[in-house]
């Protein structure tokens, strides 16, 4: 019986593949607030794509032994229990510790091409040591220190000879190393045509800092307590390459997180000051409602060892959730895009981070996650964005210069 369920999973799969494609024709009436879907073939394409990639990234992790799912399972009670010790449940900001600053930084110059027939696009490597620790005790603790290339924090800069304001650019999932940062931002766009400086800090476990053959792939597995961790670790490198950025005289600087980044910009927000902006893209926001969605099958399907409690992985990521701060950017500052067909990060994440900060700026484009970020309304969205909060160098030169005439006179 077991053999005939795990040869008929797969097919019962690959119909729920088709069904969550073609459910792109439907309005979207589960989400209120959200634009409904328009009737085109494109969408099932997208809805495709993005099912695609969570079924494969399922089968990339392989299936979970039940006794490292009771492991976990147990190690997340604990978590619970000292969290809750702590006061942390109810006051997660005490959770979070502000890092050091970081003012120097190893570098080392390369180059990349992005299109063919193109000029190399040159660019900095920057890594220095992370310095995060788990507190003290915490489950899990050890065994995420004993990772052997997460401790090395890595960052890839694109800057101007001259002064410029400063964009942070948090990557998404199996993203994290330049070749991928750089196309999916875009950071030709950002860099060379909006005349910004942009730095893309690489997420613990992703680019090299991991050692699964797909970035990122570590965090595949069932183990949701290395995800507050990972959280934890995001937000501390943020915060230092932030750090970085004003120590090398960066005065204004933005913040734009794409899809997981987004998740990590989101946090930041609640815990660092002076930051002009923040763009959060096809954001992902409530991880338990993340994680479930993108389940893999056989956890859902296989046996009871793989059942999972949902309350209590949402109550121990609590410490790390965006819906559970406030962010210090003014309302006027926050800005979202995403997609109505997007079947990753539903559209109910990024409507609850709008609720949660206010009912800023949102575009919603009409696509789904993967293929979502080449709409073409989402760079003069990002654009108006920097426009209007004025990071960007050559409006800001336009409303200076009639200043200095008006002194003159």
């Amino acid at each position: 019986m077991a053999l005939e369920r795990l040869i008929t999973l797969p097919i019962q799969q690959v119909g729920e593949l088709l069904a969550e494609g073609l459910s792109a024709f439907r309005r979207a009436s589960q989400y209120p607030e959200v634009p409904a879907l328009e009737p085109r073939c494109g969408l099932v394409a997208h809805g495709l794509l993005d099912r695609s990639f969570t079924m494969m990234t399922s089968l990339a992790s392989g299936v979970p032994l039940p006794q490292l799912v009771r492991r976990m399972v147990d190690e997340a009670r604990s978590a619970h229990e000292f969290y809750a010790e702590r006061g942390w449940l109810r006051t997660p900001l005490a959770y979070h510790r502000r890092p050091p600053r970081l003012r120097e930084a190893e570098g080392a110059r390369r180059s990349i091409w992005l299109r063919p027939g193109l000029a190399p696009t040159r660019y900095e490597h920057l890594r220095w040591e992370s310095g995060f620790e788990p507190h003290a005790g915490e489950p899990g603790g050890e065994r995420w220190q004993a990772h052997p290339t997460n401790g090395i924090a890595h960052a890839y800069v694109l800057r101007h000879e001259t002064p410029r304001p400063w964009l942070v650019c948090v990557h998404g999932f199996a993203m994290g190393t330049p070749l991928v940062n750089f196309a999916g931002f875009p950071a030709r766009f950002l860099h060379e045509t909006l005349g910004l400086n942009l730095i893309f800090p690489t997420l613990p476990l992703h680019g090299p800092r991991g050692v699964a053959p797909m970035s990122g792939g570590e965090v595949l597995s069932p183990d949701y307590l290395r995800m507050v961790l990972l959280f934890a670790q995001a937000v501390w490198d943020v915060r230092r390459a932030i750090s970085w950025v004003r120590a090398q005289g960066g005065a204004e600087i933005g913040l734009y997180g794409l899809s997981l980044g987004a998740y990590v910009s989101a946090l930041v927000t609640a815990l660092e000051d002076d930051l002009r902006c923040v763009i959060a893209g096809i954001p992902a926001v409530d991880f338990a409602c993340l994680a479930r969605d993108n389940e893999p099958w056989i956890m859902r399907r296989y046996d009871r060892d793989f059942a999972l409690d949902w309350q209590l992985v949402r109550e121990i990521t609590h410490v790390v959730s965006p819906l559970a701060f406030s962010p210090k950017i003014p309302r006027e500052a926050r800005f979202i895009y995403a997609g109505v067909a997007d079947r990753i990060a539903r559209p109910d994440q990024a409507r609850a981070l709008w609720r949660h900060w206010e009912r800023p700026a949102i575009h919603w484009f009409q696509g789904g996650h993967i293929l979502g970020l080449r709409d073409g309304g989402i760079p003069p969205f990002i654009e108006g964005a920097l426009r209007e909060t004025e990071l960007l160098p050559a409006l800001r030169a336009r409303r200076a210069a009639p200043k200095r005439r008006r002194s003159r006179a």
